[in-house]
């Protein structure tokens, strides 16, 4: 019977050795596989902390935008009030230049007819200068009051 315990004993520690085969093979793949997922679920915590952290930026990045554009439409309100009064501008620069050219050639005119009147009352001096020289002659250096007048009219007249 001796041979029939070591039988059983040698049946019964191979059992145990395939036994312990498979679970050493068995808890050294659970383990890679824990490993691996624990490696994942690290990986994957770091992303939702990554991403929790961009939704957290969201609200700033809308606030921001909003501020932009209502500085943007503050801007353009300034462009379209800029360009009115420039628009305004132009049409008063246009009258001014009319207005500008009127009486560039109203002061030609006067210019024109300051001359004339001053050649008038040139001629009309020495007009005047020859009849006083004419009747101081006639009459001995007497004055008419006659002549004065006549002067100053024509003095008058001009201005």
């Amino acid at each position: 019977m001796a041979t029939g315990k070591v039988k059983i004993f040698a049946t019964t520690t191979a059992f145990f050795a395939v036994f312990a085969i498979i679970f050493f093979t068995l808890a050294i793949t659970s383990i890679g596989k824990y490993t691996a997922q624990l490696k994942r679920v690290h990986h994957m915590e770091q992303q939702i902390l990554a991403g929790k952290t961009e939704i957290l930026k969201v609200p700033d990045m809308i606030m921001k935008l909003s501020k932009v554009d209502k500085q943007n439409k503050e801007l353009e309100m300034q462009v379209a009030e800029l360009t009115e009064a420039s628009e305004e501008l132009d049409g008063e620069l246009a009258e001014l230049q009319n207005e500008l050219t009127v009486v560039t050639v109203a002061k030609l005119v006067l210019e024109t007819d300051k001359a004339g009147y001053t050649k008038n009352l040139i001629e009309a001096r020495q007009a005047v200068q020859e009849l006083r020289e004419q009747m101081s002659t006639n009459d001995g250096g007497t004055r008419i009051d006659a002549l004065d007048e006549i002067e100053e009219t024509l003095i008058e007249s001009s201005h």
